[in-house]
């Protein structure tokens, strides 16, 4: 029965690994063998045995987390206990050929190679002990993680399409984005870490964790001593043990997460009409629907932590920007609005003349979340940081980012529309969404874009030298505002009424249909791959220049809180700094206009494509 379910689990992997969730596959495929790697070098580093057991029981920390997290980001697993429920398989052998098969996998590959790292540092110790140890230690590392990723995703799957499955799907992916994004600044506090080692306290807590069991036994047998040599694997046993038991009774369907609405019901009617009607529906589903409710979450939640990577140096310069990036975020999140409510477009269909009211409706509703916390998080920002210089440049950027959203956000979500299950099918895991990337770029970089001419009055302000028009930043950005929200929401209402019954048929169809609508849907689903990665790559470029090596350190500049980090600008003479930072925003804008002009040639290329097949 193992082989067969082995063989089972293999074969949806390769069926069902396609397009996007590919691309995502071998990505994470590829930085997983990376950070393998990476701890088999930890384990080789030259230093103290205690500093590198210390440094070793983090990163296998670290990897335990992510087997634990894991789940709530990718789904729920291929081989699932209801698949079996009408065969007559008992509990306890269903529950260990499902352990089994779980290991078949990249995932399982890739750490057992990470684990490897323990019979390298038992090598370093000396001795053919510790070796010997070693093998079974990472071995019982390997269950133990398996076995606690199995169990987390039965509390995911539970947790699903509820509110707070949602909050915690949200929490988890602000921070993985947070590491990945900054994860960098770990590698500034290496070297005193190697100097020094970690205090005895946090060397303590990591060494008791079950992840480092296994290190402390084979570090322990070098030395001799044989009682915690023995403790510490036969915890691993007997901890993997007793969650094979708590695996095998949590096998079935899950038992949690019920759908429940509640506190909505009295929400008062602030506005009449068809656009009221509309916009009340999406107060209502802005705090019902758990991706919805993940996505409120998610952005305020990852530009806190972002704007806080910097007080590691010892800058609270990020921290007024706050309420921009939430707002950032809070378009990025939304950039498939629609393809979130699924086939319900049909009502909108069917009924004459709604268009405007539904793209209003939408706008006003995603304005009345998304204002309030942006404006609330760039003052409170302000306060905390002390950085009151930065005050006008903070609110210019949040008032901009804020017009430019919700103008972007329907037109996006109309013409990027990425089909997905419908919501009541949807899970909070993001790969069991649709493939949203492609729009939730175009809105993170559109709305920074738009923002410019707000952010811009309030730099030339500064540079000629006159503080007391810097004010007008805000100005300006509630002027363009309006102007995004006539001309950017007319084409979305525009969009809806011309495009509306393509758009529920891709919507229906599902992804199979992507390329068949792509004249007039996503041109990143006919893109050929050659062009896709070209597309990315430079967009990927004009990102890493514009904001990490020209906003940021323009910033710090203007505000006189200066911590160098990574940014190229600020290790140069003070002189050669602005020029810098000025041909850092040159290079991001050749790479976007890169990026834009091959999207358009594939545009057009498709576009004259349909047309000769319909003629």
């Amino acid at each position: 029965m193992v082989g067969v379910l082995i063989r089972m689990k293999l074969a949806v992997l390769r069926r069902s690994t396609t397009g996007s969730k590919a691309n995502w596959t071998a990505t994470g495929a590829l930085l997983g063998v990376l950070a393998a790697f990476a701890t088999i070098a930890v384990a080789g580093i030259d230093s103290a045995p205690g500093t590198v057991l210390d440094l070793l029981a983090l990163v296998y920390a670290v990897w335990a987390l992510g087997w634990m997290l894991g789940p709530a980001w990718a789904g729920e697993p291929v081989l699932r206990a209801e698949h079996f429920a009408l065969l007559p398989i008992p509990r306890r052998k269903l529950a260990v050929g499902l352990l089994v098969a779980a290991f078949a996998g990249i995932t399982t590959a890739v750490s057992l190679v990470a684990f490897a790292s323990s019979v390298v540092f038992a090598a370093r110790l000396g001795g053919v002990v510790p070796i010997v140890l070693a093998v079974p230690a990472a071995l019982l590392q390997l269950t133990l993680v398996v076995l606690l990723s199995r169990l987390t995703a039965r509390m995911f799957a539970a947790l699903s399409r509820s509110r707070a499955g949602a909050v915690i799907t949200a929490v988890i992916s602000a921070v993985m984005l947070v590491a990945a994004s900054s994860g960098w600044i770990v590698f500034a506090g290496v070297e005193a870490i190697l100097a020094y080692g970690f205090s005895p306290g946090f060397s303590a807590v990591v060494r008791a964790l079950p992840s480092s069991w296994g290190l402390v036994a084979v570090e322990a047998s070098s030395r001799g001593d044989w009682l915690w040599t023995v403790v510490p694997l036969a915890g691993l046993v007997v901890l993997t043990a007793l969650l094979v038991l708590a695996w095998s009774r949590v096998l079935g369907p899950p038992r949690l997460g019920r759908p429940v609405v509640r506190g909505t019901s009295d929400l008062p009617a602030t506005a009449a009409g068809r656009t009221g009607s509309v916009y009340r529906k999406e107060i209502r589903t802005w705090l019902r629907s758990p991706q919805r409710v993940q996505g409120l979450v998610l952005a305020p939640v990852f530009a806190v932590l972002s704007c806080l990577v910097p007080l590691a140096f010892g800058s609270s310069v990020l921290l007024p920007f706050a309420g921009a990036l939430t707002a950032v975020m809070g378009a990025a999140g939304s950039a498939n609005l629609y393809g979130q409510d699924g086939t319900a477009l049909w009502m909108n269909l069917v009924a004459p003349d709604t268009a405007s009211a539904d793209v209003r409706g939408r706008q006003l509703a995603w304005l009345t979340f998304f204002a309030p916390m942006s404006i609330l998080l760039s003052v409170l920002g302000t306060v905390v940081s002390g950085e009151y210089a930065l005050w006008h440049w903070a609110s210019a950027a949040t008032t901009g980012v804020l017009g430019a959203g919700v103008a972007l956000v329907p037109l996006i979500g109309l013409s990027q529309l990425a089909p997905g299950p419908d919501p009541h099918r949807n899970r909070n895991s993001p790969m069991d969404h649709g493939d949203e990337v492609g729009g939730a770029f175009a809105a993170f970089v559109g709305t920074i874009v738009l923002a410019v001419p707000a952010i811009a009055t309030v730099g030339i302000a500064s540079a000629l030298g006159y503080e007391e028009l810097e004010v007008l930043g805000v100005a300006v950005a509630v002027v363009t505002g309006l102007a995004y929200w006539t001309s950017i929401g007319g084409a979305a209402v525009r969009r809806l009424t011309d495009r509306g019954p393509e758009l529920l048929y891709l919507m229906r169809a599902g992804k199979e249909a992507q390329e068949k609508v792509a004249a007039d849907g996503s041109v990143f689903a006919a893109m050929p791959k050659s062009r896709a990665r070209l597309l990315w790559s430079a967009f990927a470029l004009g990102c890493i220049a514009l904001f990490p090596q020209a906003v940021v350190p323009g910033a710090m500049l203007a505000s006189g809180n200066v911590a160098k980090v990574w940014f190229l600008a600020l290790y140069l003479p003070r002189a050669w700094q602005w020029p810098t930072i000025a041909a850092m925003v040159v290079v991001a804008g050749l790479a976007f206009t890169v990026a834009v002009r091959v999207f358009l040639a594939e545009r057009r290329r498709i576009r004259r494509a349909r047309a000769g097949v319909a003629v």
